[in-house]
């Protein structure tokens, strides 16, 4: 996504890149091979893992960007959570915890922590803190998230990127979420015959909905978000070398306008 379909939307704009040297799992992956990286070290699980959540969620309407490394505040991943008939997308925190031992409630105190830390543009209202771990969430994990004052998620996702637990607070469905849930996603199968199965993922888990729906992934709404782009730049009847130009002038002159693509009935 570029930064002005960004601006044209109304997201925050992005920190400046940890690294230049890779940017998502395939080029983490060549990079590890290039420098010989072990994979059993802290670093090469830990960015893994990290990459893997980022491509991982955008199943489920998250546009998340890494951020993790020695100055990131306690944040690994940060970015937007596009759910439907939303005008303003919900910010999202994110650390990720690719941990082989027992979770404690510590985890969510570490991560209420960073609300304070944020970058600017995921500061204020509407953010939401997203707590992913390998692990699924023990008793007291789950207490403190009920007992916490932010809004926060809690997602077991395993190290190849299948969603298995989700649990969210009662902060969380004071942002206007009270449409989202949880179904079971049973492994698909294929018969001896080689018919296909029932429909599902091969490896099962759980995905999130809305409305009982399943929620649009992200190259959906990045589709959406283009042909709005496209059709909105076409009523001004300008060429792709004055788009920059349109924009500044829409922000001076209607500093409040709504992002382009949704309005709050969903249109």
């Amino acid at each position: 996504m570029t930064p002005l379909t960004r601006r044209l939307f109304k997201l925050p704009p992005l920190p400046p890149p940890i690294s230049t040297t890779h940017h998502s799992l395939p080029s983490f992956l060549a990079h590890a091979a290039r420098t010989a990286l072990p994979p059993t070290t802290t670093t090469y699980i830990g960015t893994h893992y990290e990459y893997t959540i980022q491509s991982a969620l955008r199943r489920n309407a998250l546009l998340l960007h890494r951020t993790g490394g020695r100055s990131d505040a306690g944040t690994d991943l940060l970015g937007t959570w596009h759910l439907p008939a939303h005008e303003h997308p919900l910010r999202v925190l994110v650390q990720c915890k690719a941990l082989k031992n027992k979770l404690g409630p510590n985890l969510v105190r570490e991560l209420e922590g960073t609300f304070a830390r944020a970058p600017v543009g995921w500061r204020g209202g509407g953010v939401v803190g997203l707590l992913v771990s390998t692990r699924e969430a023990t008793r007291g994990v789950r207490e403190a998230l009920a007992r916490s004052a932010f809004p926060v998620v809690w997602l077991m996702v395993e190290a190849g990127g299948v969603v298995r637990q989700a649990l969210w607070n009662g902060r969380v469905e004071e942002l206007g979420v009270q449409g989202l849930g949880v179904e079971v996603v049973y492994p698909s199968y294929t018969s001896d015959e080689g018919e296909g199965g029932e429909e599902g993922s091969e490896h099962g888990g759980v995905r999130l909905t809305w409305e009982g729906r399943e929620l649009p992934c992200m190259d959906q709404v990045e589709g959406d978000m283009l042909r709005a782009q496209e059709r909105w730049f076409a009523l001004w009847g300008v060429g792709e070398d004055r788009w920059e130009e349109v924009v500044g002038v829409v922000e001076r002159l209607f500093p409040e306008e709504k992002p382009l693509l949704f309005a709050r009935d969903g249109r």
